[in-house]
């Protein structure tokens, strides 16, 4: 049988598969096709690509909000972007963008909610985002029908199946079933209180699932913004398909390069792009330089602007923390 050690460490070797699988796809195509086709990119779309950022990062931000307001998190707009890039900065380097979880103690610094609370709000968060990648993606398997006839039944079985899931456990009742048994015998008993009052706190405001509808398309509506993004870099590559299409077959590959095989769907994502854009008659070394630039100027930049105001973040925390505990030692009974 398997110890927990060996399957911890076959997990840590899953992401190889996709790095490995990207250097092949890499040698395939080759080095010199591939300078080719970032060389011929037009530079002036790929910086109007860049900054169609701005407005999604806003959209983006404006969906989480809304979510935040229906649980009682009241926190400014503007300190929400910079936790918003934070996470993206953390989530890029996670299988499953679990990352992403960071905002849950930016958040709670932030607003001065509880942990549980804020823990289910930044979950909710990533659902509605994973959600709205499915349905454009269903939607885009819908196109692919003639030339893959399994992936629509695919992604609408994985989307059924991931919904009922997230239903299953809105209920407190019956995630408190499902976690009690890992409460009763695997948490050491001077946490135990404290758990159950953040588990209380999790389901304490989760809103029903219609006023979560709203939420959902506008982070749909952001999502277009993301792929129009990367249209832009297909236009600078001088690919012909058609936008609508475009914006409902990329989603897929975006999905597919979330399975947790690989670091930020390297490997996984190019080999999609490959298959699927061969349907309109794109060359290897134009569909990896797609995937390559459009994961650049779409994610990589503004991550690193997340880990810029990460630092900012935590010296601002520590100085916080610090003053603090000057004001304690202060106020502090003499000796």
């Amino acid at each position: 049988m398997l110890s927990w050690e060996k399957i911890s460490k076959l997990k840590s070797l899953l992401p190889l598969i996709g790095i490995l699988l990207f250097i092949y796809i890499i040698h395939d195509v080759g080095i010199e096709n591939l300078y080719s086709a970032l060389e011929s990119m037009n530079i002036f779309l790929l910086i109007a690509s860049f900054f169609i950022f701005v407005p999604r990062i806003f959209i983006s931000t404006y969906k989480w909000k809304m979510v935040a307001e229906m649980q009682g998190i009241h926190v400014k707009f503007f300190p929400l972007i910079g936790i918003n890039l934070v996470g993206l900065f953390y989530g890029t380097v996670t299988p499953l963008w679990l990352g992403d979880w960071i905002r849950i103690f930016y958040l709670k610094e932030e607003s001065g909610a509880a942990l549980g609370k804020c823990a289910s709000n930044v979950i909710i968060d990533q659902l509605i985002e994973f959600f709205s990648l499915f349905i454009l993606s269903i939607f885009g398997s819908l196109l692919l029908l003639n030339r893959f006839p399994l992936l629509f039944a695919i992604i609408a079985g994985f989307f059924i199946f991931l919904l009922g899931v997230a239903i299953f456990f809105m209920e407190k009742n019956r995630s408190r079933k499902i976690f009690s048994l890992a409460y009763r015998y695997l948490i050491p008993s001077r946490l135990k209180e404290y758990l159950a009052k953040e588990f209380d706190y999790f389901y304490e405001s989760i809103p029903p699932l219609k006023k979560l509808l709203k939420p959902l398309v506008v982070e749909i509506f952001s999502y277009i913004l993301f792929f129009t993004q990367i249209y832009m870099v297909a236009i600078s590559l001088s690919l012909s398909i058609p936008y609508i299409h475009f914006i409902l077959i990329y989603p897929i590959s975006s999905l597919i390069g979330m399975i947790p095989i690989t670091i930020s769907g390297f490997g996984t994502r190019e080999g999609a792009l490959i298959s699927i854009l061969s349907i309109y008659g794109v060359a290897k070394e134009k569909a990896v330089a797609l995937s390559l630039t459009g994961y650049f100027i779409t994610i990589f930049i503004p991550a690193m602007i997340g880990g810029i105001i990460s630092i900012f973040y935590a010296r601002r925390i520590a100085t916080k923390n610090k003053i603090m505990d000057n004001i304690t030692s202060d106020n502090g009974p003499v000796g």
